[in-house]
């Protein structure tokens, strides 16, 4: 008996042995060129901002270059594909959201299946939506906004990042608790709704903390409320729309993923080297100085988010009469 378990123990030893042996290797040989990380919007916005910061996080602990590409349309659909269908060398990673990965297969034909197709990572962090008006909108207060759409149906026009991601949905969700008729304008990613929201061309934008926060200091934009299920911290004045319509919730995700087929060597070291990123006191600083919170989740923790915001977010989407485009 003793000399099974021995027998036993050596064998595990050697396992765990090639396991590391193996990591060393990725280490050592990967990445053979810069590291693409492509991000579904465009740039400027929450996700891309997040994925920078990624970027430049595992540029320092790999020693090598790790670089953003931006690309946007579809509610970041086009993206997720275009990674979907390259070659499995862990030279090109994807920095996706619940838009591409739990509410893309209601919301978009895809040509992907975000749970067979991609390998997570890392969650990396989110933030609550916020409805950010400009100071020349006709309300000033979430209260007065809910007067004017009522007082003005299929008036009120509320911009978002794209279709099927949560800026897009946080709003159809409000609308159908409100029971307000307006009108749902999405954008090919954060930067041209933005723009659009401090010209005074859109009534309001429903947006990442992180991409309103800096406009809302600088007097550009008004923030009406937040979407997390109560006040966020870091506003303790903004009212959360849960006060009105109880029960009403959204928050956001992002994350990193490679093309599924990706060698479990290399899924494993990419896996361990965020988990150390995100241990790093550092890179949650930044990202909390965006209005980012860290989300710490790594592999099959990630990959259950995803899962369980499919199944949430799918009647939803369907209540809200969104078809797949």
């Amino acid at each position: 008996m003793l000399n099974a378990i021995v027998l036993i123990a050596r064998r595990i030893a050697v396992c765990l042995g090639l396991a590391v042996a193996s990591q060393a290797a990725v280490a050592a040989d990967w990445p053979a060129k810069p590291v693409t990380i492509v991000v579904p919007y465009a740039a400027g916005g929450n996700t891309d901002l997040m994925a920078r910061v990624t970027a430049e996080a595992l540029s320092q602990f790999t020693g090598k270059r790790f670089v953003v590409e931006n690309r946007g349309g579809a509610g970041g659909t086009i993206a997720a594909e275009y990674v979907a269908k390259l070659a499995n060398d862990g030279h090109t990673l994807f920095f996706g959201t619940v838009g591409q990965l739990s509410t893309a297969p209601f919301t978009n034909r895809i040509k992907y299946d975000p749970q067979k197709d991609f390998i997570p990572i890392a969650n990396v962090g989110g933030n609550p939506c916020v409805f950010a008006a400009s100071p020349n909108a006709p309300f000033k207060t979430l209260q007065e906004m809910v007067a004017y759409g009522k007082a003005h149906p299929g008036k009120m026009t509320i911009g978002n990042a794209g279709i099927g991601g949560l800026t897009h949905l946080s709003s159809a969700l409000f609308l159908s608790q409100s029971k307000i008729d307006a009108v749902l304008v999405p954008y090919k990613g954060a930067s041209a709704a933005l723009a659009d929201a401090l010209a005074g061309q859109i009534d309001f934008y429903s947006g990442s903390l992180s991409e309103v926060l800096p406009h809302a200091k600088s007097g550009s934009l008004r923030m009406l409320a937040v979407t997390s299920p109560g006040r966020d911290a870091s506003l303790p004045d903004v009212p959360a729309i849960s006060e009105m319509y109880p029960g009403y919730s959204v928050e956001t995700w992002n994350g990193l993923l490679a093309p599924a087929g990706l060698p479990a060597s290399g899924a494993a070291y990419l896996i361990e080297a965020m988990r150390k990123i995100h241990a790093d006191p550092a890179f949650q600083k930044k990202l909390l100085n965006l209005g980012i919170t860290p989300i710490p989740e790594f592999g099959d923790d990630f990959r259950k988010r995803i899962v369980a915001d499919t199944e949430k977010w799918g009647p939803v989407i369907q209540a809200a009469g969104i078809v797949p485009e």
